[in-house]
């Protein structure tokens, strides 16, 4: 198996033209996974089978792979940062902060600390491998606030 063939066969196709063209995750669409799919569908759990619970997830943790919905409060690896060392975006979810700080001390923090570096390499050993020491820098982070 090469590395290519391990790759979704839309990996090359631009993100944003395939984010465009998505349909919209509404009762038609569900009607139509339910047709197409309809042993799978019969194991999603009742509540998800209703398209008000449905939204498009585009950003995600990098660490913990929680998706981050359109404006939430966030924290990301700077965009030259980022490019130069690995590649592509970083993104921390806020929930995270969270649970390595306190809610309280998580709304206080402008930018992940020291605590928060540790717990990310402690807990998130295979991803956290994937970056340079320089990650692990206050100064590389940047603060994403909700959009209002």
């Amino acid at each position: 198996s090469t590395f290519d063939d391990d790759l979704d066969p839309n990996y090359r196709i631009d993100r944003d033209w395939l984010l465009r063209n998505l349909p919209e995750p509404d009762q038609e669409l569900l009607n139509l996974m339910s047709e197409k799919y309809p042993e799978q569908f019969k194991t999603l759990p009742v509540q998800v089978r209703s398209s008000n619970c449905w939204r498009i997830f585009v950003k995600f943790c990098f660490f913990s792979g929680l998706p981050i919905a359109e404006g939430e409060m966030h924290y990301k690896v700077r965009d030259s940062v980022a490019m130069e060392t690995y590649g592509e975006e970083i993104i921390l979810s806020h929930d995270v902060m969270e649970a390595v700080n306190g809610e309280q001390s998580a709304e206080i923090l402008r930018l992940p600390n020291l605590k928060t570096f540790r717990y990310l390499q402690k807990h998130y050993t295979q991803q956290s491998g994937k970056l340079s020491d320089v990650i692990f820098q206050r100064k590389s982070w940047e603060l994403v606030r909700p959009e209002v």
